[in-house]
């Protein structure tokens, strides 16, 4: 007997999924195999989690549609989970954030900070990018507001192709600073397993060049 599936149930079951497979994840590589301490769970390793699914559900809501422009199929049913994996997606990076400003200090990120207690070059770059993608997404996801378009016509141009791929590309920005200098010491990785920033940088690598192709 086929099991159909309701759009709703698919669109759970993509958000859930991805949720609990970037927070397992995170907890496994930074408490189970690394050395982080388990009182960190609720904030710091929970936030690694859900910055990981949110960049999962943003670059998927915004890729999905330029895939089917290269050919690729995809069901109905699943471009149709766009919007909610949009909408889901933006408000985990607004739970990133917050989780992130609370815990910015040179005890939590040692790498944002001068030896004065200052933010670093690094961290500088680190915290505007990723407040320029925060910016660019938000206005993104307000565009699809009903009667956003006539009430404001500078969102129109906010979705186009070249602020799309600008979003990302601030995304991009601030997940390569954030960890780049450890990608390479593969013998340092815990339990063999691949940095959070490095899994964040190779799917927003893949998700850019979708959209560069494909997004019209």
């Amino acid at each position: 007997m086929k099991v159909v599936y309701s759009t709703r149930s698919i669109e759970n079951r993509i958000i859930s999924t991805t949720t609990i497979l970037c927070i397992a994840y995170a907890i496994v590589r930074y408490n189970v195999a690394g050395n982080v301490p388990w009182k960190d769970v609720p904030v710091f390793v929970l936030n690694k989690g859900i910055s990981l699914a949110s960049l999962v559900l943003l670059i998927g809501s915004l890729s999905l549609g330029p895939l089917c422009n290269l050919g690729v199929r995809i069901s109905e049913s699943i471009l149709h989970a766009r919007k909610s994996m949009g909408i889901i997606g933006f408000v985990y990076v607004l739970i990133h954030l917050l989780m992130s400003m609370s815990i910015l200090n040179p005890g939590y990120f040692p790498k944002f900070f001068a030896s004065d207690h200052t933010l670093s070059l690094q961290g500088s770059i680190i915290v505007m990018a990723g407040i320029l993608g925060f910016t660019l997404a938000g206005i993104h996801h307000f565009g699809f507001k009903e009667g956003v378009k006539r009430a404001y016509p500078i969102i129109v141009a906010a979705k186009s192709k070249k602020i799309v791929v600008c979003t990302m590309f601030f995304f991009g920005a601030h997940v390569f600073f954030m960890g780049f200098k450890g990608w390479l010491g593969i013998d340092q990785w815990h339990g063999g397993l691949p940095p959070i920033s490095l899994l964040s940088f190779t799917l927003f690598f893949m998700g850019f060049m979708v959209n560069l192709l494909g997004r019209r």
